[in-house]
């Protein structure tokens, strides 16, 4: 059964809300909370809180290793339980 969430803009760490007020940070456009991302890539690096850009380069924190910024993350788990 899929999760009435799914790609929704309530569930994604790029919209933000104040009340009803919904707007997409990647985009600086008002959006609302059913509303769907089109740049959502589950697991991809780009989308990562560990993820840190060093002079045009990427680096994961958590292995201190160099990695492709569209990349899927080893450590992503879909069903939240090992996720970064």
């Amino acid at each position: 059964m899929t999760n009435e969430n799914y790609l929704k803009c309530r569930t994604c760490r790029f919209c933000i809300h104040s009340q009803d007020i919904w707007v997409c940070s990647l985009k600086s456009i008002p959006t609302d909370s059913s509303s769907s991302c089109e740049r959502y890539r589950p697991g991809s690096c780009e989308n990562c809180n560990s993820l840190r850009m060093s002079a045009g380069n990427a680096l994961c924190t958590l292995t201190g290793e160099e990695t492709y910024i569209l990349s899927v993350c080893s450590n992503y788990d879909p069903s939240g339980k090992r996720s970064v």
